[in-house]
């Protein structure tokens, strides 16, 4: 034996204390498996102990506090009024992580070549969908597990695949979702459902659910009902027990209704203090609900949102307008007026100032012709969806032009696809995307068919993409099998002075950057070196170049006289850094598998480099 025998005494102390724990009543000892002391593995081999524990320890209570305990953010992505058995749920959970994990560990090998990963590429995440009810949430969670893990230095490239994947399948369970919210009545369209939807969509590395912003707006509207009864005890909003989705109409009197609107006020902007984010109206920030609940700032059309779903919680409808140059809600203050003075304007960017429609051009600082009833009317939640959507396409041009791969773009086109099909510009410029990213091209081909069936003014534009999509798909097959690591090895010393995984700072420019590959000499074209002023160089272009990825999301190639290394360090803050770097230690990174081999001499020298700049 490993060890010296247990004595009687130890033996009688341990079935002594055994036995007391069996006396204990049921509930006693359910209550102790419960502790978050007591993970998982605890239960079940305490659980394997007798029969009476076994039976405590399939209890369903236990089952899914350790489920919540395991994976925290997993109950808020079950049904909350269905009944699951939860042990089962926990089994398939975990066994979904662990294939999830090793799939996305292999995606780096597979697609190190590649510029961008394709939807038909993630085939394997897919198929696991089918193969349970919450299975789609399980990938989600695992995936979510994955990229938030709490060590943002550490698995970098396990991390990068992973938002990939994240994203398709996020926006492939978003898209039944989505498919949902429009088709049924715009009536019974909540502006916050779709909000959500949409902010999901373009973030789908951020773990929230729609239960989430549900309880927020909650907790808003029972703050504005406590302000209520302090202010007005009587008022019936205060003690009804209200159903949103079935208000389609005010509750109570124009009084009563004022009421509520005046202490939702009170709550929004005097004491949560929510405001128009005038200073960075163009922060893509606000136009995502989850983040304008959470920073209380945002632009006229999502601070409107959060305004009507507190008013609909308290039985008051505050309708959409999509005015000119502006975006307010309208409350119908006395239906028995004409059109022109039946409502009260609500401008939710500047305080939720009430405004009637006379005061309308003045405060919008617009011609008064602007101003007409064709002008004011109600819009419906999709048409807000579109707005918002048209909002994010602009700042996604704008964000192309930075490096970072064009992603807001796609996903606002790909979302107004969603909800807009008809839209045949925003389906051309999303194929002009793919085929400029080279990504998607059966998707390319589809939406290029849909448009030559609908649309025959268009047919030389759409033939010419088609056979650009079909040359990109031939090419795409003929190179597959030839595509393969070139091996970089220095011959010479003045190769290259510096090596990949080292941090930089431009002398010039002054920008910090990650090298992750060099040329002896510079490889660009004859044209880009007169462009970018390389021939005034001292050395011109007969010196190393350098790839870099910069901390602006750019990628740039430098001249090795332009660069030198970083002072103190920082982690760079570029999309593709988990591309080619596994972890971040603070003075350097270190190069994944395929980096690693790209550059077999580099990992030596950068610690050589590193040891000897920052005396390590």
């Amino acid at each position: 034996m490993d060890g010296p025998e247990e004595s009687c005494k130890e033996i009688e102390e341990k079935d002594t204390n055994f036995a007391c724990i069996l006396e204990l009543p049921v509930e006693i000892i359910e209550h102790i498996f419960t502790y978050t002391i007591l993970d998982y593995k605890d239960v079940l081999n305490v659980s394997e102990v007798c029969s009476i524990l076994h039976e405590v320890g399939r209890n369903n209570k236990i089952w899914r506090q350790k489920l919540g305990q395991r994976w925290p953010r997993m109950l808020a992505r079950y049904q909350r009024l269905k009944v699951y058995d939860w042990y089962k749920e926990f089994k398939s959970r975990h066994s979904f992580g662990v294939r999830v994990k090793s799939a996305v560990g292999g995606l780096s090998s597979q697609h190190y070549l590649h510029d961008e990963v394709s939807k038909e590429d993630f085939h394997e995440f897919t198929t696991m969908t089918h193969e349970h009810e919450q299975a789609g949430e399980f990938l989600i969670d695992e995936l979510m597990s994955i990229v938030n893990d709490g060590d943002s230095d550490k698995n970098l490239t396990l991390k990068y695949y992973a938002e990939k994947v994240l994203r398709f399948m996020q926006q492939t369970l978003l898209s039944k979702k989505v498919q949902a919210f429009t088709e049924v009545p715009p009536e019974c369209q909540l502006l916050e459902t779709g909000a959500c939807l949409l902010a999901q969509w373009c973030q789908p590395f951020e773990n929230f659910t729609q239960n989430d912003i549900s309880d927020q707006l909650d907790s808003l509207a029972s703050e504005v009902s406590h302000n209520l009864k302090t202010t007005w005890p009587h008022h019936p909003a205060v003690k009804a027990d209200i159903n949103i989705e079935s208000v389609t109409s005010d509750l109570w009197n124009s009084e009563h209704c004022k009421m509520v609107l005046d202490s939702i006020n009170r709550v929004m902007f005097n004491k949560h203090k929510f405001e128009g984010n005038k200073t960075r109206y163009y922060d893509i920030n606000n136009s995502y609900i989850n983040k304008v609940l959470s920073s209380e700032t945002g632009i006229p059309i999502t601070l409107s949102i959060v305004y009507s779903a507190i008013a609909r919680r308290l039985g008051v409808i505050c309708e959409p307008v999509n005015a000119p140059s502006h975006f307010l809600l309208r409350w119908k203050q006395d239906p028995s007026q004409s059109l022109e003075h039946m409502y009260t304007y609500i401008d939710v960017f500047n305080g939720g100032k009430f405004l009637s429609y006379g005061q309308l051009h003045t405060a919008l600082n617009v011609p008064e012709t602007l101003i007409n009833l064709n002008n004011m009317k109600i819009t419906s939640p999709v048409q807000v969806l579109e707005r918002m959507i048209r909002n994010l396409i602009a700042i996604g041009r704008e964000q192309g032009r930075m490096g970072d791969n064009l992603l807001c773009l796609r996903n606002a086109l790909e979302f107004s696809l969603l909800i807009s099909p008809d839209d045949f510009e925003m389906r051309l410029l999303l194929v002009r995307v793919n085929l400029h990213l080279n990504i998607n091209l059966p998707d390319v081909l589809q939406n290029l068919q849909v448009i030559a069936d609908e649309d025959q003014n268009r047919m030389g534009l759409v033939a010419y993409l088609m056979d650009a999509a079909q040359t990109q798909m031939e090419d795409n097959k003929v190179n597959k099998d030839k595509r393969k690591i070139n091996v970089k090895t220095r011959k010479k010393p003045k190769d290259a002075l510096y090596s990949v995984g080292l941090i930089m700072k431009h002398r010039r420019y002054d920008y910090d950057c990650v090298i992750y590959g060099w040329d002896a000499k510079c490889e660009a074209t004859h044209e880009w070196i007169i462009q970018m002023g390389v021939d005034r160089l001292p050395h011109k272009d007969k010196q190393p170049f350098y790839n870099v990825l910069v901390s602006d999301g750019t990628n740039r190639y430098a001249a090795e006289e332009s660069l030198e290394m970083h002072p103190e360090c920082c982690p760079i803050t570029h999309p593709e850094v988990g591309k080619y770097f596994t972890s971040y230690e603070k003075t350097h990174y270190i190069p994944n598998t395929e980096k690693a081999t790209e550059y077999p001499e580099d990992i030596e020298l950068t610690e050589k480099l590193v040891h000897e700049h920052h005396h390590t």
